[in-house]
């Protein structure tokens, strides 16, 4: 869990770790140790794991050196992964969709009917508005 009450200005690898977040990144190599044990099917991974979960047990402060990389990493991560998704989504929907809506002919902003005449395309409204328009615009 993030802390997001103390967030300054801070760099990639933040300056304060809680005590919380120490412990979730001793949990953290717990989980990984065991998930190696069972793919590698080695016996040292599973002591490991023992070893980080009584360390973080009773000592999760000890972490925190490593919490600062992981928070740092997760974060780093978090940022180009969001941008690579947010590009990808707006090359696959958005782009082919503009282009299908252009090749239609389709034109929502009327600029063919702006460039045509020097009039405004805008619609007028040029007259007197009641109570209840002002009220329930929608």
């Amino acid at each position: 869990m993030l802390d997001t009450v103390s967030r300054r200005k801070e760099g990639i690898i933040p300056q304060y770790i809680s005590r919380e977040q120490a412990k979730d990144t001793g949990m953290a190599a717990v989980l990984i140790c065991l998930i190696l044990s069972q793919v590698i099917q080695h016996q040292y991974f599973t002591i490991a794991a023992i070893i980080f979960l009584l360390v973080n047990m009773i000592w999760p402060d000890i972490y925190r050196p490593v919490a600062k990389l992981w928070f740092g990493f997760s974060h780093v991560l978090g940022t180009c992964v969001s941008k690579v998704i947010l590009t990808v989504i707006f090359f696959l929907l958005v782009t082919p969709v503009g282009v299908i809506r252009r090749l239609a002919g389709a034109d929502t902003l009327q600029l063919k009917k702006w460039k045509e005449n020097t009039q405004s395309v805008f619609k007028v409204r040029d007259h007197r508005y009641e109570p209840d328009e002002i009220e329930k615009p929608y």
